[in-house]
Formats: structure tokens, sequence, C-alpha cells
């Protein structure tokens, strides 16, 4: 079961007599499509249910039975409700998606606290599925007094800033206790583009409860960059400034910027890929106690099989994020060790005055950064820095937004970013040289830059397995340059484990070293989720 988006907020100026009867009842006439419903008794209500979704071929009907359980809550100062419904298909539907949704509301002394998720449980991990806000949250937001995440106002549409109004923006942009994200539309140069406007509503609407998104024209724009500088955002473009403080210009890479051009070339992906982002990164917070509190005495017992799977999925992960901290430690321990031989070495020649001079400098901004905070981030970088060893179609990077948004997203990422150097670092050693392997060279050249040579790191091939079983086989075959291939294909069983733990969300990175060829580069095929490259175990 996977939580794919989690609205938390509290309203100190709930304009109902009773927040919590209406909030039941706003959801009864969500849950049964019914406007005169009123709020449901405690206990479960089935009813039939039918799912329309629309695809390339059409709408789709679907058939569904819709569970909708009720269950009070009460405690000392306290009254609440916690509310699910439950989407379960017909057996003859082939996706077998299962679909919850769930708000917990409580009012106590201080405030009205609303709680509302969506889960989703599937055996097709491959499918890929639009995520947003369930329509229930519009109405409990537009309904609302104040609704607030600590220092964000929550709220279901896009906000216009004026110019002069642009220093509140940016002091709330500074502010050390934001943690709702914000995502900045801009008005292009032309001005004859009114599309941005609809798309900043677009992901306002479906982003409700879990981001505020903000529109500026071309004055308050070019008022946002003189504050921000670099941070800033005009032309067109797109920019997520995500929780915490905006204050540094290395930040950049953290605060996702989309151009005007890809907004116009990919504008439902990119609306798509904005929404998706921030509801996986509402997935991450942590739920008040007050709430907690509800949620611990209203749970259904019949999701305890599920929480056991999730808990053993968990115990596992921390298995192999244990045996992944140990590797990293052995080998921080091994630079370590090298920077202070090359500190006494230094000392020695009467030259340590550079050591130290240069163990704070940060890269200039044209340099390559030590970190990145992205898996997206890593492969940008790639094809901006690393030209002359990698090759990197766009097409390599598919399906990060999963990977990006994930509890591990840095960890991933830097580790994209690492395995991306070293492949480089290998090509440049090729062409001075050296005449071993990228395993050789990763295990006995000394270089820094070098990836760990072990099974559960690289693998330089796959099992004869994968390579006699055509869909595996076809799953490794990659778009590259044609100067490399004519028809611009190349089947790559080379492969970078970025983390053995992820489950099928973990990267892998594809490659082919062509270092001793007509390129003289290392061609990355792929990098994205195990789940588009699986295997005889996955």
């Amino acid at each position: 079961m996977s939580v794919l988006y989690r609205a938390l907020w509290s309203d100190k100026k709930a304009p109902q007599a009773d927040p919590v009867d209406y909030a039941s009842r706003l959801f009864a006439r969500w849950a049964l499509s019914d406007e005169s419903a009123v709020a449901l008794p405690a206990g479960e209500h089935v009813t039939d249910y039918v799912a329309v979704d629309w695809r390339a071929t059409g709408s789709v009907q679907r058939h569904l039975t819709r569970t909708v359980t009720v269950r009070p809550y009460e405690d000392a100062g306290s009254t609440g409700v916690s509310l699910t419904s439950r989407d379960v298909p017909d057996l003859d539907d082939a996706e077998q998606t299962v679909w919850t949704t769930t708000v917990r509301v409580v009012r106590d002394d201080e405030a009205v606290h609303t709680w509302v998720e969506t889960l989703m449980e599937t055996a097709d991990l491959t499918r890929r599925y639009k995520v947003g806000r369930p329509r229930i949250v519009e109405s409990l937001l537009t309904t609302a007094g104040a609704p607030m995440l600590e220092s964000s106002k929550l709220s279901p549409e896009a906000l216009d800033f004026p110019s002069d109004g642009v220093e509140m923006l940016v002091d709330h942009l500074q502010d050390p206790h934001r943690t709702l994200p914000v995502i900045v539309f801009t008005e292009p140069w032309t001005r004859d583009d009114d599309q941005w406007r609809s798309r900043a509503d677009q992901v306002a609407k479906r982003a409700a409860g879990v981001a505020r998104v903000i529109r500026l024209d071309a004055e308050s724009a070019s008022a946002l960059r003189k504050k921000l500088g670099p941070l800033g955002i005009w032309g067109g473009a797109v920019r997520t400034y995500q929780p915490g403080p905006v204050d540094r210009a290395s930040d950049g890479w953290r605060h996702r910027y989309l151009s005007h051009d890809r907004l116009t070339t990919d504008g439902s992906g990119v609306v798509d890929r904005l929404v998706y982002t921030v509801a996986q990164l509402s997935t991450r917070r942590r739920v008040p106690a007050v709430l907690s509190a509800l949620a611990a005495q209203t749970t259904d017992t019949t999701s305890t099989s599920s929480l056991k799977t999730e808990r053993d999925n968990l115990e596992w992960e921390l298995e192999l994020a244990l045996d992944d901290q140990e590797t990293l430690t052995r080998e921080l321990a091994q630079a370590n060790g090298h920077l202070e031989r090359l500190r006494q070495v230094l000392a020695d020649k009467h030259l340590d005055e550079l050591f130290w001079a240069s163990r704070d400098e940060r890269p200039e901004p044209d340099e390559l950064p030590d970190e990145v905070p992205d898996t997206t981030g890593a492969v940008l970088l790639a094809q901006e820095h690393l030209g002359q060893w990698l090759s990197v179609p766009d097409t390599a990077a598919q399906e990060l937004d999963g990977i990006d948004s994930a509890p591990t997203a840095f960890t991933w990422a830097n580790n994209t970013w690492r395995g991306l150097r070293a492949l480089a670092a290998y090509a440049q050693a090729k062409q001075e040289g050296w005449t071993g392997s990228f395993w050789e060279w990763c295990a006995g050249s000394g270089n820094p830059f070098v990836w760990p040579a072990t099974t559960k790191k690289l693998a330089m091939n796959e099992s004869e397995t994968v390579q006699n079983n055509t869909k595996l086989y076809n799953a490794r075959i990659f778009a590259v340059d044609t100067a490399l291939a004519a028809d611009g294909k190349q089947y790559m069983g080379a492969h970078l484990k970025i983390s053995e733990g992820g489950g099928n969300l973990a990267p892998r990175v594809y490659f082919h070293d062509d270092t001793g060829g007509v390129t003289g580069k290392i061609h990355v095929g792929f990098v994205g989720p195990h789940y588009l490259v699986p295997n005889t175990r996955s």
C-alpha cells in the first residue's frame, strides 16, 4: 500500500458551528456523488460506483465497490471523525487497483485539524497514475476559515502577486520555518501566451493542500529577480521552491527550474511532474499528535495485514540501508586517511597552506558541484559538463519523478552523480593510456572518482537468463548516438546499481563502453527505476 498524497492543515477560524459534522456532510456528498447527502452514521456503508477513466482510445467505465467507513472519535477536550472511502474493482477488472481516501478531522480548544490522505494498492508496479488532491480537498479548503500549515496558508487557487507585494513573497520564501513548497509561474516575455495562467490554475487545483501556486506578471517577476538574483524566475518559466529558506545561489538545483520552452512543448507532462513531485514530498510529512491519536483509535483492523507487509518491507530496506552505510563508512575512512597523508606530504614540502586554503572553497558557478539535490539534476549536469567523456541522450532519463521525490532522493541523486563522474573519469583515463576495463579501473587505479567494484554495486553484463529472454533483452536496448550505432540503438548489459534497497524504484544506470571504439566515450542509455529494466527476480 503506497501513500500518494498527504495534506495536513489547521484552521483557527473555522466558520462552521460544528466543523466535524460539516466535514462529514461534505465527505458523504463526495463519496456518494449526491449533493443532498447528509452525514453518514458510524459504521460501514457499501455502494456501487462507476469510475470513468479517460485514455487515448476514449472514455472507459470501470465498475467498483465503494465502502465508506465512518468512525467517530472523542478524547478529553476534543472530538473528531475518521472517514474512509475504499474503491475495490470487480474481479474481472484488468487493473485490480484499489484506491483509498481517508479524511480525519479533530476539533480541540485551539483549532480544527484536518488530515487527508490517498493510498493505492496495485499488482502492476509499472503502471503510472496521475496523482493529486481528491476533490473533497477543494471543498474542505474552499469553505475553511484560515487553513494553515505552520506559516503557510493553503488554497486551491493560484494567487497573483503584484510587483509591490513581491517583498512579502520573498519574506515567505526565505522563512526558515516554511514547510510548504511554493510553485511560481511567470508571464512569458511575448505576453501573447495566456496558457501560462491556465496551467498555473491546473497545478493549483491538483496540488491543493500540498503546495502553494503563485502567478507573477512580467513586472512582478522582474521585482522578484532583483530580490533573489539567480534564484529568481522570469520569462514564462516555472520554479518550485522547496521547503526551507531560499537564500543561497548554490540552492538553484534544489529549487527546480523549468523553462518556458519545456512548458510549451510538454505542457501536460510538466503539469503532471510538478504535481507528482510536491505530492510525493507531502507523503513524508509528519502527522501532528492531535491527529495521530485519532488514527490510532480509529484504524480499521482489516488493514493489519497491509501494515505488517509494509513493516516487513521497511525492515528489509533498513537492513540494506545499514549495509550501504557500512560500505560508505569504510570508503569515507579510506578517503580521510588518504587526505591526511596528502596533507602531511604538503606539510613536509612546506606547502600545507594550499591544503587549508582549498579546504572550505565552494565550487564556482561554472564548476562541477560536489553534490546535487536530485537524480534529474545529476543527469542534466552530466549532459552539460561531462560531454567530452559521456554521451547522455535526453531519452536516457526515464520516469525519475518517483526517484526524485522518494525519502532517499538525496542519497540516490548523489550516488548517481558519483557514478556518472566515475564513468567520465574512466573514459578520460582511457584516453590518457589506461588499458583495463571499467571494473579493473575501479578496483585498481586509485583514482578518487572510482565506483565500488563489487557485485552489489556494479555489473559488467546481465546473466545469461536475461540475455536469452527476448522481453528482458529488449528492455535493455536504448537509444544512442548514431556515431556508435547506425540505427541509433544499442543493447546494454553493464550497469551501476545505485541502491540495492528501494525495491523496484531503486535507480539503475545502464551504459556501453566505447572508450576503445570510434567515439571514445561511455554511452549512458538509461537512468531510471529498476522496474523498467526487470530481471527474473523482480
